[in-house]
């Protein structure tokens, strides 16, 4: 088949020819990184090798495979099953760099963290830093501390069927189990995620026309499904009536306060552009104490400044309190704004501080994150989801410094804003 100059498929093909040799390219020189010089820079590496060699292509099915991880002078090795995750992740053109999801025959504990049967292998590749949800999970960790379950993450460096894949972050699954969320299914207990695309087996929409979608447990009978949307939509219903502010007959009867705030403002400081009750909120009925809880937290590659839309490029302004339904009606009531900036002033010398852990983590992983770069040639480069001032940073201390600046003036903007104006309408 020849294609003529005059054709109108003659760009398509050329693009797709430049594809094909950019991809060529990349995995060509990604033979060339070893194992050894990852493990030079200080990164421990995880070998994932799939049975007859076969790719992994799809988030629906998982690939048999065996993995083997060397750590504190053990080697760990067993059988797993891979596949494909995420969402925008996975199927935006840009992001080449792939996240996965990995299952272990049998529960491990890998990079010294607590043991698990399903770990998340975070690709990262939408943040040049690749520390932004690592940074997250400082903040709740550190400055938001109040006992409750955060996922963890450590950085490695991912070999599949021999071949170097990048930088990664082993990353704790949002799980009900016992090291993670230990819930009581048997009791009524579930793990419910707000979730714009439906791709999950339980699946509604709110009066508010907030997405939900039932996460755990998974093998649900349609009318345990219904009873979960029906308490649900009953909470909603409490928040937005007329006695909302009402201990008894209000949000309070259904909902943790400390945890509401603390998610909020964790997610409001880094203006987490998912955050507005869009995708990757999670929440969880806890029936020992008959609440909803607000978290874990996750999903922070396009917070602080690292996206190009809606505003939140902006180290100013309310983002969560003003986009988010639930959140939006809950600053109606005083006694939630009041709690909030409590609960910010209580913490705020802490948040102050927290850009010094931004450049202490990246002299950590700046190693690694430059052979992460000579395949995936993400840092100056054009890239989703194309953060402001990306062609003048060419260097990784760049894309760190406009983090860290960015942080240090939402901080300014936020302290101003809560403790002036306040955090009420």
């Amino acid at each position: 088949m020849s294609i003529k100059r005059y054709s109108p498929l003659f760009p398509f093909f050329i693009f797709l020819a430049m594809v094909i040799m950019a991809v060529t390219a990349m995995l060509s020189f990604s033979a060339h990184i070893t194992p050894q010089k990852c493990e030079e820079s200080g990164t421990p590496v995880l070998y994932i090798d799939t049975e007859g060699g076969k790719k992994i292509k799809t988030k629906e099915k998982y690939v048999k495979a065996t993995y083997s991880i060397n750590y504190g002078g053990k080697n760990l090795s067993g059988s797993c099953k891979i596949r494909g995750r995420g969402n925008t992740t996975w199927k935006t053109r840009e992001l080449y760099k792939k996240p996965y999801l990995l299952k272990l025959d049998k529960a491990a504990s890998l990079l010294g963290l607590p043991e698990a049967e399903k770990w998340v292998l975070m690709a990262n590749t939408a943040d040049k830093t690749s520390m932004r949800n690592a940074y997250a999970y400082y903040l709740a960790k550190n400055v938001w501390k109040d006992g409750l379950w955060t996922p963890d993450a450590k950085f490695l460096a991912l070999f599949v069927n021999g071949r170097y894949e990048g930088l990664y972050a082993l990353t704790e699954k949002i799980d009900i189990h016992p090291n993670r969320l230990p819930l009581n299914t048997k009791e009524g207990s579930f793990l419910f995620e707000v979730r714009s695309q439906k791709n999950k087996a339980w699946n509604f929409k709110s009066k508010q026309d907030v997405a939900f979608s039932i996460r755990q447990p998974e093998n649900s009978s349609k009318e345990k499904f219904e009873s979960q949307q029906n308490f649900i939509q009953q909470v909603e219903d409490a928040i937005f009536s007329e006695n909302f502010t009402d201990k008894e007959k209000g949000w309070q009867k259904y909902l943790d306060l400390q945890s509401f705030a603390d998610w909020y403002l964790i997610n409001e400081f880094t203006k987490n552009h998912d955050a507005r009750f869009q995708a990757s909120c999670y929440l969880y009925y806890n029936s020992s104490t008959g609440k909803i809880y607000m978290g874990p937290i996750w999903d922070f590659d396009i917070s602080c400044g690292n996206i190009s839309y809606d505003g939140c490029e902006n180290p100013e302004g309310f983002w969560v309190k003003e986009e988010s339904q639930w959140f939006k009606r809950l600053f109606e009531d005083p006694f939630f704004a009041n709690f909030v900036k409590e609960r910010w002033n209580s913490k705020k010398e802490l948040i102050k501080k927290s850009p010094e852990w931004i450049h202490m983590a990246a002299e950590e992983i700046e190693g690694p994150i430059m052979i992460n770069d000579q395949l995936w040639k993400n840092i100056g480069h054009r890239q989703w989801p194309h953060a402001p001032g990306w062609k003048r940073r060419k260097t990784f201390a760049a894309e760190v410094n406009y983090f860290s600046d960015w942080v240090e003036k939402r901080f300014e903007w936020m302290d101003k804003a809560i403790n002036t104006s306040g955090v009420q309408k």
